[in-house]
């Protein structure tokens, strides 16, 4: 449990840093609803292309696979060094 629980805040971590980096179009930030949501039409895709929300969106959830892969390994490091510390105990 305690991997998954690490996996889960260092993925959402992830993409809050990634949100901060990558978000920002012309020194504005990006609604959360524009990056996440899917293009209905072909011009809200044209859009999207043009401004570079895709570029945006893709390096967002880079971020949070990148956090995710962090939080698995530090919950995997921390459940070795506990069970070491059981069998010595």
């Amino acid at each position: 449990m305690k991997i998954i629980g690490l996996l889960i805040v260092c993925t959402i971590i992830g993409l809050t840093i990634g949100y901060f980096i990558f978000g920002q179009v012309n020194g504005k930030y990006v609604s959360i609803e524009d990056i996440f949501s899917s293009p209905d039409s072909f011009m809200s895709r044209t859009i999207n292309n043009l401004t570079g929300i895709d570029d945006i969106r893709q390096n967002i959830l880079i971020s949070g696979i990148i956090g995710a892969i962090i939080g698995l390994f530090i919950g995997i490091i921390l459940t070795k060094k506990n069970k070491k510390l059981l069998e010595v105990k």
